[in-house]
């Protein structure tokens, strides 16, 4: 939703420079005498002037407008993931958290010192941590699901997380994808 708001505040301030310089030239050309220089804007003037709020035109374009600005308003009122996860304290009026990048990187740390894991991806997504592993095919007998789900509980459980991630575990070899 980060991204989402980002693009459209860049789209949004550049409609509104390419707007103000639109009006700075318009004005320039007019004081100068030389009549509209891009847009005719006695011709929209014009038309504003013969069509009223009953016009089926004026209705559409409104209705447009309305609308792009309640879909605007919901994409504001979606809840967004939270980028920080509590820690439980020693005490209540201390707010300690970590990032939920911190906590990938420290489970991905702890899986990846597994001897025999060649590559572990982790994704953090809502209140689920998964972890994708991958073993060497020489070491595949001595690393079960359970040995990388232990580490994985144990990073999780270092943290001290108010509200401790659910876990799911995918252990596959390299051959077998």
């Amino acid at each position: 939703m980060k991204k989402l708001n980002r693009i459209l505040a860049i789209l949004f301030s550049l409609g509104f420079i390419f707007l103000a310089v639109l009006i700075v030239v318009e004005l320039i050309f007019e004081r100068a005498g030389a009549g509209p220089a891009i847009v005719n804007w006695h011709g929209i003037y014009d038309w504003m002037g013969s069509h009223t709020w009953e016009s089926r035109s004026v209705r559409i374009i409104g209705g447009l407008c309305a609308l792009g600005g309640l879909v605007l308003l919901g994409l504001q009122l979606i809840p967004r993931k939270k980028e920080r996860l509590k820690v439980s304290g020693g005490r209540d009026e201390i707010d300690a958290a970590i990032d939920r990048r911190s906590v990938v990187r420290t489970v991905q740390q702890a899986v990846g010192d597994i001897d025999g894991i060649s590559q572990a991806r982790v994704a953090l997504h809502g209140n689920k941590v998964t972890v994708d592993a991958r073993r060497r095919a020489e070491a595949s007998e001595g690393i079960t699901t359970q040995t990388v789900a232990d580490a994985t509980h144990r990073a999780v459980d270092e943290l001290h997380l108010r509200r401790p991630p659910r876990i799911t575990i995918k252990l596959a070899t390299a051959r077998e994808r």
